[in-house]
């Protein structure tokens, strides 16, 4: 099936974060379609890598199981179709890291890292900012993230929010970097002009987007309040 690595991290409630808390968590996928998100990508050996860790974890039942990873590393060939879920032709700068794909495995068990086919799927807005961990996990919870520009260091770190904005850890706090090669632009997608920028998410969108640490305070102040 190719060459697969495997990492262990630490076990949450992925049902939680990904779908409901019965049967089995990632149940959607199945055997003989298995699907990756890109995780890497070299132009110059022709490689892609994907996290198939949730196709990997089809049978595993919920509602709480081990987050450890998978990855798959395909070869790209000359051959190689890579399309849209409609047939249309696509080329290797179609390919944007964290883009959903259908992986068609060949049937020549030799050439098990070289797929006959990449088909790229269509995503939601919402299925990647989920993935990216950027929505709250909860209905009436509220997550703050703070995106700041590519290669530059963190804006803020936890101490600070711990000094300065504690409220703001309710629904949890994280960190993304802007990458324009990302399946989707979060600048454009999110209408964000200067970075750093704090960036409020409910469970399904965006409810608060400032570059001031104190509007982010109020508005966590005001929904305790109610």
């Amino acid at each position: 099936m190719g060459r697969f690595s495997f990492f262990i991290l630490m076990v949450v409630s992925v049902c939680s974060i990904f779908s409901a808390c019965s049967g089995k968590p990632y149940g959607q996928y199945r055997d003989d379609q298995m699907i990756g998100f890109v995780s890497s990508l070299d132009e110059a050996e022709q490689t892609v890598t994907f996290d198939v860790s949730e196709w990997m974890k089809r049978d595993e039942p919920g509602p709480a199981i081990e987050d450890w990873g998978a990855e798959y590393t395909a070869q790209v060939l000359p051959g190689t179709k890579l399309t849209n879920e409609a047939g249309a032709q696509l080329k290797w700068d179609d390919l944007k890291l964290g883009q959903k794909v259908e992986i068609k495995q060949p049937k020549d068990k030799d050439l098990a890292n070289a797929p006959d086919e990449l088909i790229l799927l269509t995503m939601g807005n919402e299925e990647v900012l989920k993935r990216l961990g950027m929505l709250a996990r909860a209905e009436g919870s509220y997550r703050t993230i703070i995106m700041y520009e590519q290669g530059t260091e963190l804006p803020y770190d936890s101490d600070y929010f711990e000094r300065e904005a504690p409220s703001v850890f309710q629904g949890g706090l994280g960190w993304v970097e802007y990458n324009p090669d990302y399946v989707l632009d979060l600048k454009k997608a999110l209408d964000i002009g200067a970075l750093p920028v704090f960036l409020v998410f409910d469970n399904e969108k965006l409810v608060v987007k400032t570059v001031r640490l104190e509007n982010v305070v109020a508005f966590m102040d005001a929904i305790q309040e109610k």
